[in-house]
């Protein structure tokens, strides 16, 4: 578990330790924490970088140059960083958005996927949907139990589905692909214009510790 959350740390937050660079060279980066109770410290080139770094956690953006290698320890939260649980080398190239996502497996495992962001301009709400949670594949519903009912799917572990809406109040649940038994919500939500809604589905089903965490991003004109 360690290992492929050090992973996913040292791939994003070495960005903001490195400073700034030309926006031709630079790539932007979101890290997002959904392992449930694991909490370490990071030290980026022999420095404390983030103490502490939580689960449920989105930090971002992080920009920084590209193809610049920085070297990463990651130790359990208070720790002694000589004696990292990992240590990496790292770099990425230029002009990549992306999300790294430390999460469960569809069978519980810990596990790293990759999001690439679309963030381009748009007047829609848009609303992207990442499954990263230990559960079976799911398909949302929109207006579960009304005539308007829609079901979108099915959306199995490290996939994302994204779609342009208009506009305006939304009340959707999760339910497992092929049933109508809602396994997460009803819930609501007030889609804003001009920007992007980004949930993830972390934690795990058979433990309790299921839920979803929202980040949001300004892509308006």
């Amino acid at each position: 578990m360690r290992k492929l959350f050090s992973i996913m740390v040292v791939s994003l937050l070495l960005l903001a330790a490195v400073g700034s660079a030309s926006a031709s060279g630079t790539v932007t980066g979101y890290v997002v924490h959904g392992i449930p109770g694991l909490v370490v410290d990071v030290y980026v080139d022999g420095r404390l970088f983030v103490k502490n770094f939580a689960p449920e956690t989105i930090a971002g953006p992080l920009v920084g140059p590209a193809n610049r290698s920085a070297y990463v320890a990651i130790v359990p939260a208070g720790g002694d960083p000589a004696n990292p649980a990992l240590a990496a080398t790292v770099s990425f190239p230029p002009g990549a958005n992306f999300s790294v996502v430390a999460h469960l497996d569809a069978n519980g495992a810990p596990t790293l996927s990759i999001f690439d962001n679309d963030f381009s301009k748009t007047s829609a709400a848009r609303l992207i949907a990442r499954h990263t949670a230990a559960a079976p594949a799911v398909d949302a519903l929109f207006f579960p139990g009304t005539s308007d009912e829609l079901r979108v799917g099915p959306l199995a572990n490290g996939q994302q589905v994204a779609a342009d809406l208009t506009p305006g109040s939304y009340t959707a649940g999760l339910v497992p692909t092929g049933t109508s038994d809602i396994v997460y919500g009803p819930f609501s939500a007030n889609l804003q214009s001009g920007r992007a809604y980004i949930v993830y589905a972390i934690g795990s089903l058979a433990d309790g510790t299921f839920k979803t965490i929202t980040q949001v991003v300004n892509v308006g004109y």
